[in-house]
Formats: structure tokens, sequence, C-alpha cells
């Protein structure tokens, strides 16, 4: 046998066991996929999801104590978010503008509403979204 047929005979063989592993490999690779950091749960709780946020974001202004009272204009919450009747009523989606919740709007920034919090944070987009299927939902006291 010529060496120059050897070694062609020779690379065709390994080529075609390095092409092989490859493909091989390839229909073994895994991908990781990180999990989302915001997983919306299926039932939104008050309780457990909502009021958490509320309080850490929103209570600064509007608790009892910060409430100034639905007529008044300032830097004190005309919202009393330790009420959950009042703040029920301004969650609801027929509470705004165009089927969007007061409170949806608000923490979205949406255009016609008040950007909230007042102090020019945002909330997070997991936040946001709680607060918004909650809302959905029928912003119930649960």
């Amino acid at each position: 046998m010529k060496i120059s047929t050897f070694l062609t005979t020779h690379f065709r063989v390994t080529a075609g066991l390095l092409a092989s592993g490859l493909a091989l490999l390839s229909a073994c690779s895994y991908t990781y996929v990180a999990p989302s950091p915001c997983a919306t749960p299926v039932v939104v709780s008050y309780q457990t999801h909502v009021l958490p946020i509320l309080k850490q974001n929103c209570y600064r202004c509007h608790d009892a104590a910060h409430f100034a009272g639905p007529s008044s204009a300032g830097s004190l919450g005309t919202l009393n978010m330790e009420s959950f009747a009042q703040l029920q009523s301004y969650s609801l989606p027929a509470s705004g503008r165009n089927g969007v919740a007061y409170i949806v709007g608000n923490v979205r920034h949406d255009a016609g509403f008040v950007a909230m919090p007042f102090d020019g944070g945002k909330l997070s987009a997991c936040d946001i979204a709680i607060i918004e299927a909650w809302s959905k939902a029928g912003a119930p006291n649960n």
C-alpha cells in the first residue's frame, strides 16, 4: 500500500470519526436556560404577593399615617393603601382609563396616569406583573 493511499484513507477515517463525534455531541448538547427571575404565580395572592410590594414601595406615602385625604394635593398620599376597600377601588380595571386600573397605569408609568412611586423610581417588571395579574383577577382580598 502506498503511503499516499494510506494517509488518504487514514484521513478519511479520522475525519469521519471526528464528524460523527461532533454530531453525537451536538445531539446531546444541553443549553442551560436560567429560570425566569419573575415567575408570576398562577393565582396571585394579595397577602402573599401584592401586600409586600405595596409595603416596600408605596406605604411611605400611602399608609394611614401619611393619608391626606382623597381631595388633597401635595406630597402626602391621596390613597390610603392600608384600607383594602380604598385600595381595591383603585385596583379594578374599571377604575382607570381604557380599562386599565389606576394602580396598574400608575406603576407602569402609562401616559395619562400619575407615575408611581412618586419619587421617580419604578417598580421592577416582576412587581408590576404581579400587581397587574392581581388587578385583572378582580383585586381579591386573598
